[in-house]
C-alpha cells in the first residue's frame, strides 16, 4: 500500500483518464464529450484525446452517436484484481466436510449453470463425489433456490437426485450479485432433515464470510 505521507506528483494525462472513468461510472450511462467537459472542467479537445485513447484500449466504448460508456476491458481488470474464490473457499470447504462428514462444494455461476469449481470430500468409502467442471442446471435443487430463487438457504430433499439431500447458501460479490454457492451434499440415510438444517446454518455463515472477503457489504 502506498505511503499516504509521500508527496504526490500526478501525471496529468493519467489523472484526466482516471477522472473520466470515475465520471462515467458515477453517471451510469453513456455521456457525450460536451457534458463530460463541463463536469470535469477540461477542454473538449483534451477530453476527446483522452476518450479516444481509452477507447483504443477497450476501457471505454464509443456509441454511434459519439457518446462514451465504460468498456469491457474494465471488467477484465477488475476480475484480475479480485481474490480467487476457489482458494479462499478451501478452508471453509474443509471445515464443513470435517464437521459433518459429507462432501462440501463450491459452485460458480457460469453461462446460466452452476459449475463445480472446488470441493472437499471425506475419506470414507461411501460418500457423494463432485467432479470438478461438472455443471448443474439452475432449474431445481438447493443451489437453484439460492441463486435463482434468492433464498438465504436452499434445501434439497431428493429433488435433484434420488436418495440425496443437499443444502446451499449464496455467495455475493461487491455488486450484490449471487455469483456462487457453497453446498454440502450427502446420502439421505446419513443426513436427516434436522442435520440438514444444522448444515444449512453453517453454510450460510461460511457463505457470508466468503462474500465479505470478495467485497460484499456486511448485512
Amino acid at each position: 500500500m502506498p505511503d499516504s505521507t509521500e508527496a504526490l506528483h500526478p501525471v496529468p494525462a493519467v489523472d484526466k483518464a482516471a477522472r473520466v472513468l470515475r465520471a462515467l461510472a458515477a453517471g451510469g450511462r453513456a455521456m457525450g464529450i460536451s457534458e463530460l467537459a463541463r463536469q470535469l472542467r477540461v477542454s473538449k479537445g483534451t477530453l476527446r484525446d483522452v476518450l479516444l485513447t481509452l477507447a483504443h484500449h477497450g476501457l471505454v466504448i464509443r456509441d454511434p452517436d459519439t457518446r462514451f460508456r465504460l468498456g469491457p476491458e474494465l471488467r477484465a481488470l477488475a476480475d484480475a484484481s479480485a481474490p480467487d474464490l476457489r482458494t479462499l473457499a478451501q478452508p471453509y470447504l474443509r471445515s464443513l466436510m470435517e464437521s459433518f462428514g459429507e462432501t462440501a462444494i463450491l459452485g460458480l455461476v457460469i453461462d446460466g449453470k452452476l459449475e463445480i469449481a472446488a470441493r472437499a470430500e471425506p475419506g470414507t468409502d461411501l460418500h457423494m463425489t463432485a467432479p470438478l467442471g461438472r455443471r448443474l442446471p439452475l432449474e431445481r435443487g438447493a443451489h437453484a433456490k439460492v441463486i435463482v430463487g434468492h433464498e438465504d438457504i436452499g434445501y434439497d430433499d431428493q429433488e435433484l437426485f434420488r436418495g440425496v439431500r443437499a443444502v446451499a447458501a449464496p455467495i455475493t460479490d461487491a455488486r450484490g450479485r449471487r455469483v456462487a454457492a457453497l453446498m454440502v451434499v450427502g446420502f439421505k440415510d446419513r443426513v436427516d432433515l434436522r442435520m440438514l438444517r444444522r448444515i444449512g446454518e453453517r453454510c450460510a455463515l461460511a457463505a457470508r464470510e466468503l462474500s465479505q472477503r470478495i467485497g460484499a457489504q456486511a448485512a
